[in-house]
């Protein structure tokens, strides 16, 4: 025995087999399940040494009478002198090999031993050699070794190719490829099942690299597209985890189509639009992060909600989306309708983080005693779930949440804060031991809003450990969340100062984010929560920094659709002008009434979908706030500098009014105005609405009739007069009330929400019997920021080359449309065209100054909705293709209405006309009657021809149709036409 051999342990039977499969590059366990695993014994160390230790571990497989094992060693020999093309000690190593198999009866190993063989005849051109390759296939099917197999098939395919049959050929190779895609698929579901092991082991790369394996084994199987959805699904959460947003969303849209195509998988296509969805809605892409999660509950409710736990995650996170883009009503459906799937899906984890995020609703909302049921509801399910801590401390965040709230209305508040402050303690601690810095914070937060000191920190220092925290996590709207609670604790407290300088560290940041993500999550957060909680700091701001004041104000108001205005027409994308005339085709399609319910039900589905795409094609088209800062088009004016830019200098006699409505946790209504003045000041007020006040606005902002006597009845409403006191701070009042009618001021309105569609000119003056229009041209417009790239258009005379200077879309079918046609005839030469093409190729002359579209039918004010419906196409998407001039007048009912609710853009059809090009549009904001239209609008189009500004035209107008007498009708509805537009 020489030294290396007394070295080795004690030489066993299980030893040696481990040393064999060693040089095969082998490391499973030696048992019988691990030799039967081999598949294909290659000799990976083709040192002396290796070799040697193959041949002494045959020597001692034939001395302990391991045929088994003497197979696989002799069998290992003749691959190695395949490999140096010794073909006789190959065929003597495979017929020893065989011989061992079969002693040992060993099916897969007789089958490959005879392989070997046979290939060795095949190689030499035997005559025998084809029959020896049959026997060896024939060995393989009976030993069900679809590898081997396949491989024979293979070499059978080579001599048929040698003979030149090549039928014979294609006939061996399919057979190859049939016998080669079982195993294929087995081991494609190995490497899934593997990945799955993996990933639950938290091993991310492990386990993006067995899916990627699984996915491409698949593949060369053929496997069933649901099978190759799935793992595409996984992979692509995998690289979402890593961070590989693009690769993950390649994956995920794979998955989409593949659960899509053939049969379809609807629980794999579910999951992966969900996933999706999460992306989207990491990313910022709210809109589409919505949309997704719809298509995925509508891919499950086509199976009856068979898959009660995906159903209960999409409507989960529906909710926590919808929380970020409306109100809480809408997201307690869906947390409610959550819990119910969970409940049904035994899902105890769901069940406790439904119920918790509804007393979370409940305490946004001011209510601990319902908050607290629902926490109590929340606790059961946490008894099933003691592996899970992370449930457990988000739970101690909540109660030291709730017992700070009921510490104001307890009886000993300070025993309250001290409970309050040991559950925050102990969650605080909890998360630092997991590392969740993000949760750490979060819990802080909840401290400086409570008032509470926690972990050692005061409620302000835990305000500024909580940014510090927030930011160590990556999370800057979790920064911008702390840099507003503890800008409020500060107010509380009575330092405005440092109060002012965290709110502007919190806009700033705000601005810093939308610059990256103009359809972020932040800006939905900031109109909907942050800003209304910030309201009290707002009164200080006009007073101690004005600047920072109506900086807030006009963040507010800076969505992408104002960017557009300020920098051009938006640059339609090619996918936006697929999906129009998609669209467009679709309309052409629209079912007869006479139709099936279900036919036109299933249209209006589809048109209802492309309408979303759309949309959001359309916002995708328009400019970050990057671009739209390198592209100053038409926005400098010589002279001024950036500052005149973000904030318009005022003329003499021009006011700013922004108006702003805020709903309370008691759901008490506020309104907030500040004014701008010429001289830069700016002045506030503020006041609760009573509920007949915001019941008015309701009806305003639903389109409803005000009332049988129009604007008479607004007169003698006192809600009407509330509304207006809240509307126009005092400072404003004064001047309108020394201004003289003859000298009216110009005031640009700024409105949020549905204060967009207030009739303003018949606003009551305080202290006399006047309304806003006596004393003022007004405009109501987007932003401050919004600079016309057109210098102001004076009139010219009409002339031999003015032929067509007015455009008008007239419906052939309306008696009241051909009225109005003949007294706009009257006053200027009208090119009528009845149909959108017909309006577009006028438009696209370039010869006209105003466009006016008259269809007396009722308007939609939804985006993308069909509104001139008599005359063609034409809706908020149709108008963006069109040549619009400086100048719209518009005479469809309804059609000066704008959309805009917290977390989306405004939107409606007088600003698509703006995107589309015009400077001003004058439009109705609800039904009026066609006679109104053909009595003003005529008039009006052709003073602003003559060179009169659209607003103040319309101002002249409007007074003296509230003061005929012989018009009952237009004294009725002579306030419900405004003017939108630009500042210049």
């Amino acid at each position: 025995m020489n030294a290396q051999d007394s070295a080795r342990p004690e030489d066993t039977l299980a030893a040696a087999t481990e040393r064999a499969l060693a040089a095969l590059g082998v490391t499973e366990p030696p048992d019988e399940a691990g030799l039967h695993r081999l598949r294909t014994p290659v000799l990976l160390d083709r040192s002396p040494d290796a070799v040697e230790e193959v041949r002494r571990t045959a020597a001692r497989a034939r001395a302990d009478g391991d045929d088994r094992l003497l197979g696989r060693a002799l069998f290992m020999l003749a691959q190695y002198a395949w490999q140096r093309d010794d073909y006789p000690s190959t065929v003597e190593n495979a017929d020893l090999a065989r011989a061992a198999y079969e002693r040992a009866g060993d099916r897969v190993g007789v089958a490959r031993a005879a392989q070997s063989r046979a290939n060795v005849l095949r190689i030499t051109s035997h005559r025998d050699a084809e029959a020896a390759l049959t026997e060896a296939l024939l060995l393989a099917r009976r030993a069900q070794d679809g590898v081997t197999e396949a491989t024979l098939w293979l070499d059978l395919a080579l001599v048929a190719q040698k003979s030149g049959d090549t039928a014979t050929y294609a006939a061996r190779i399919e057979e190859a490829e049939r016998c080669l895609r079982p195993s294929l698929l087995a081991a494609g579901h190995a490497a899934r099942n593997l990945g799955e092991v993996k990933e639950q082991r938290r091993d991310v790369q492990a386990a993006r690299e067995s899916y990627g394996r699984a996915v491409r084994l698949y593949e060369d199987a053929g496997a069933p597209a649901p099978a190759t959805a799935t793992v595409l699904l996984w992979w692509g959460r995998t690289e979402r985890v890593q961070g590989d947003a693009e690769r993950s969303r390649e994956l995920l849209e794979a998955a989409v189509r593949k659960a899509t195509s053939g049969g379809g998988d609807l629980v794999a296509e579910a999951e992966s639009r969900r996933e999706l969805a999460m992306a989207d809605k990491l990313a910022g892409n709210l809109r589409e992060a919505m949309y997704g999660y719809r298509r995925a509950r509508s891919a499950l409710r086509r199976i009856d909600g068979v898959n009660p736990l995906t159903l209960a995650n999409i409507e989960f996170e529906l909710g926590e989306l919808l929380g970020l883009l409306s109100g809480p009503e809408h997201s307690r459906r869906h947390f409610e309708e959550a819990y119910r799937w969970y409940r049904e899906a035994g899902e105890p984890r769901g069940l406790h983080n439904s119920a918790r995020e509804l007393a979370e609703l409940a305490m946004d909302e001011g209510d601990p005693s319902t908050a607290r049921d629902l926490l109590t509801r929340a606790v059961a399910p946490l008894g099933r779930q003691t592996a899970d801590p992370m449930n457990r401390l988000r739970m101690l965040t909540s109660l030291g949440r709730l017992l700070s709230l009921e510490a104001s209305a307890g009886a000993d508040p300070r025993r309250h804060h001290r409970r309050a402050e040991r559950m925050l303690t102990a969650a605080l601690s909890g998360f630092e031991q997991l590392g969740q810095l993000r949760n750490e914070a979060l819990v802080l937060l909840v401290a400086v809003r409570g008032g509470i000191g926690v972990g050692g920190y005061s409620p302000m220092e835990a305000g500024e450990e909580a940014i510090r925290r927030y930011a160590g996590a990556n999370d800057r709207l979790g920064e911008i969340e702390g840099q507003w609670a503890l800008s409020q604790a500060w107010l509380r407290a009575g330092d405005e100062r440092r109060a002012l300088a965290h709110g502007r560290s919190a806009l700033l940041a705000i601005e810093e984010v939308r610059a990256t993500s103009p359809d972020a999550v932040t800006r939905a957060g900031f109109l909907h929560g942050t800003r209304s909680a910030a309201l009290p700091l707002l009164m200080p701001a006009v007073s101690g920094d004005p600047a920072f004041a109506e900086q807030w104000l006009e963040s507010a108001r800076d969505w992408a659709i104002t960017g557009a205005l300020r920098t051009g027409v938006a640059d339609l994308s090619p996918a936006f002008r697929r999906l129009h005339a998609d669209l467009k085709r679709h309309e052409d399609e629209r079912p007869p009434e006479g139709a099936p319910a279900a036919q036109r039900t299933a249209w209006q589905s589809a048109h209802r979908a492309l309408h979303e795409q759309l949309f959001f094609a359309f916002t995708q088209s328009l400019p970050t706030t990057e671009q739209r800062a390198g592209s100053a088009t038409g926005e400098t004016e010589p002279g001024h500098g950036p500052d005149e830019i973000d904030h318009h200098r005022l003329g003499a006699r021009e006011y700013a009014l922004y108006v702003e409505l805020f709903t309370g946790a008691d759901r008490t209504v506020e309104v907030i105005s500040v004014c701008r003045h010429p001289n830069g000041s700016l002045e506030a007020g503020h006041g609760l609405l009573s509920p007949e006040a915001v019941a008015l606005l309701t009806r305003f902002r639903d389109g409803e009739d005000i009332g049988q006597d129009g604007e008479l009845s607004l007169r003698a409403d006192p809600a009407w007069s509330q509304l207006a006191d809240r509307l126009l701070p005092s400072g404003l009042a004064s001047v309108l009330a020394a201004c003289a009618e003859t000298d009216p001021i110009r005031l640009f309105v700024l409105p949020a929400n549905e204060l967009w569609n207030v009739p303003y000119a018949a606003l009551p003056l305080s202290g006399s019997t006047g309304q806003l229009v006596d004393k003022a041209v007004i405009t109501l417009t987007p932003s401050m920021r919004i600079l016309s790239g057109r210098p102001e258009q004076p009139g010219r005379p009409r002339g031999p080359g003015r032929e067509h200077r007015v455009v008008g879309l007239f419906p052939t079918d309306a008696p009241m449309g051909e009225l109005e046609l003949e007294r706009l005839e009257k006053r200027t030469p009208v090119r009528r065209a009845s149909s959108y093409d017909q309006l577009a190729a006028a438009l696209a002359e370039g010869a006209a100054d105003l466009l006016y579209c008259a269809a007396h039918g009722e308007a939609g004010h939804r985006p993308g909705q069909d509104i001139l419906t008599e005359a063609g196409a034409l809706n908020d998407w149709s108008v963006l293709e069109l040549a619009v001039p400086a100048t719209v007048v518009l005479g469809c009912c309804g059609s000066g209405r704008i959309w805009h609710q917290p977390g989306s853009e405004p939107s409606g059809l007088a600003l698509s006309f703006m995107l589309a090009g015009a400077r001003q549009v004058v439009a109705p904001i609800k039904k009026v009657h066609g006679s109104t239209c053909a009595t003003l609008l005529p008039e009006l189009a052709e003073r602003v021809l003559d060179g009169r500004s659209p607003a103040a035209a319309l101002r002249d107008l409007q007074r003296r149709a509230r003061d005929d007498p012989k018009a009952p009708r237009l004294r009725d509805e002579w306030h419900l036409f405004h003017c939108v537009g630009t500042v210049r």
